[in-house]
């Protein structure tokens, strides 16, 4: 009998795999980054004063209220209209 060797493969990955890989894992975190910085751009658009429907004026009308826990700027207060002053 006559032995013929046997070639075998090699079962590693191949370096283009590798290199999707890392080229995907580049554009996700990229993503990641893009989206959590509009997030909290988005965040503070909502949480101010107009956000919520408010203006900042130095005092509310008597059909306003005062909101305290949101912040103006120079000694303003957020006013949020809670009905519609009939004159």
């Amino acid at each position: 009998m006559i032995y013929m060797p046997i070639k075998k493969k090699s079962q590693g990955l191949s370096i283009n795999v590798i290199i999707i890989a890392i080229l995907g894992l580049i554009v996700l975190f990229t993503l990641i980054s893009i989206f959590s910085k509009k997030t909290s751009e988005s965040e503070k658009i909502l949480e101010s004063c107009g956000g919520k429907g408010g203006n900042c004026k130095t005092q509310c009308d008597s059909s306003e209220v005062d909101v305290p826990y949101i912040k103006c700027q120079d000694n303003q207060v957020c006013c949020i209209k809670i009905f519609e002053k009939k004159e």
